[in-house]
């Protein structure tokens, strides 16, 4: 069971990081400056909904692992994202329609998330939960 946690936990982690540096890539080149703000901070919820997903991955791990490590010095193939999150940016239109199926995603995830017998991973779905409706 703990491999299919870690590796489930791993997932939405994923998702979260690669999506949240792909917003990322608009930062100072949005086509106004509002909307240049809003999706720089949405892509900074993403990066925070990310550690917390890491971190608890780490502790189910064990055996040293950090969420550094988890995040960053896996190689390319071990990630376990959805495709989405990794596809270009394109244009700004293309862009939003992009995140606007993965927070649609994530919104239905997580609202089933939260009902999980796993209390760190009901906490953690929670947290980001009011994050994705605001």
């Amino acid at each position: 069971m703990p491999d299919h946690l870690f590796d489930y936990t791993l997932h939405l982690a994923d998702n979260s990081l690669i999506m949240g540096h792909r917003l990322s890539e608009w930062t100072g080149h949005g086509p106004i400056l509002e909307q240049d703000i809003a999706i720089s901070n949405i892509a900074l919820d993403l990066i925070g909904q990310s550690r917390n997903f890491y971190q608890y991955a780490a502790q189910i791990k064990g055996e040293g692992t950090t969420e550094d490590f988890l995040a960053y010095l896996r190689s390319a193939g071990e990630f376990k994202n959805i495709l989405l999150v990794e596809l270009p940016n394109g244009d700004w239109a293309k862009t939003i329609l992009k995140l606007f199926f993965f927070s649609t995603y994530q919104y239905f995830l997580y609202q089933k998330l939260i009902a999980s017998t796993d209390n760190q991973l009901s906490a953690i779905a929670e947290k980001s939960f009011k994050e994705v409706i605001y």
